[in-house]
């Protein structure tokens, strides 16, 4: 029986850093005849979580949850349909899978808007007429940010897109061994 290595990349890395270790070393046991195989938890994740189930799950879980929420937490909850709505495409467009969507994204009717869009004053400025996806993706990660600030504030205060709960690891106190 022919044991097959699986490489992973562990979730909560830097979303916007690339970890290519797994991929190099998957790549380099290829070429010793080595049979692996890779996953990265991190993108699992995220893409699982910035889902219609996965905001679908998490909105239902803040509204058993009892809290006062700030305004902004309010909107987006109020807007809770439309955020379910309109993820998928969104993380599609981000992917590169539908480029087309960047016209509907730059449309005021498409993305739900919450704090995040408060600072978006002359954007046809800042991209010009031919920056049509670069806006879009900016747009896009604004919402994107506007949830983060939901799953802050109502799920987990240590969630970001980078440096996921880095405070945790910076602040160790101890470093008994494990064995002893």
């Amino acid at each position: 029986m022919e044991t097959k290595l699986f490489l992973i990349t562990p979730p909560f890395t830097q979303l916007n850093t690339p970890y290519p270790a797994t991929a190099y070393l998957k790549g380099f046991l290829n070429t010793k005849g080595i049979a692996s195989a890779q996953a990265d938890l991190g993108i699992e994740v995220i893409l699982e979580l910035f889902s219609k189930p996965g905001l679908t799950d998490m909105f239902a879980y803040i509204a058993r949850s009892e809290g006062d929420f700030s305004d902004n937490a309010r909107r987006i909850l109020a807007l809770r349909q439309d955020y379910i709505h309109t993820i998928d495409p969104v993380i599609l467009f981000l992917q590169g899978k539908n480029p087309t969507l960047a016209l509907q994204i730059c449309q005021d009717d498409f993305l739900p808007e919450a704090s995040r869009f408060s600072q978006v004053e002359e954007l046809d400025w800042a991209f010009g007429s031919m920056g049509t996806q670069d806006k879009a993706k900016h747009l896009a990660t604004l919402y994107l940010e506007d949830l983060s600030d939901l799953i802050v504030e109502c799920v987990d205060p240590h969630f970001g897109f980078s440096r996921y709960a880095e405070r945790l690891g910076r602040s160790a106190n101890s470093f008994n061994e494990l064995y002893g």
